[in-house]
């Protein structure tokens, strides 16, 4: 059985943030290829027609500590995988953080104090006639 304390890279203990990144990195890159292979193999069943929930279960689950332990046991050993892991991470984090992003603007509800702010002004302004006025005539000039 392998041990997962080799993988991660050794970091200074005064530096909490950079092991804490490290650590974090090097585990989203391991499980963000797990869940790529068993995308894949999902599939690849879907694709067979195999229609039995149980028997796609059962082999999405055999695959997942199959993957999983051969990808770490891998990382471990071989200096080329370790190095093809050590520049993925920093994908991984960017595409986490872009998902992470998406999704919060997708589910953000604007209740900041400059929103109101801006939104007071546009219902102010729409009340006094020369500032409508302004505004019109500043629009249509851009």
């Amino acid at each position: 059985m392998a041990t997962t304390e080799n993988i991660s890279p050794k970091a200074q203990e005064t530096e909490p943030v950079k092991a804490l990144f490290d650590l974090a990195s090097y585990w989203a890159t391991i499980w963000g290829f797990v869940a790529l292979c068993l995308w894949l193999e999902h599939r690849v069943l879907t694709a067979l027609d195999i229609q039995s929930d149980s028997i796609q279960i059962a082999v999405l689950g055999a695959s997942t500590v199959a993957i999983f332990w051969l990808t770490l046991n891998r990382v471990e050993k071989d200096p080329k995988a370790r190095l093809i892991v050590d520049r993925a991470r920093y994908i991984v984090i960017l595409a986490a953080a872009v998902l992470l992003g998406a999704y919060l603007h997708a589910t953000h509800k604007d209740q900041s104090y400059e929103s109101h702010l801006r939104d007071g002004a546009v219902l102010a302004c729409a009340e006094i006639a020369a500032c409508k006025e302004s505004v019109t005539q500043y629009a249509n000039t851009r």
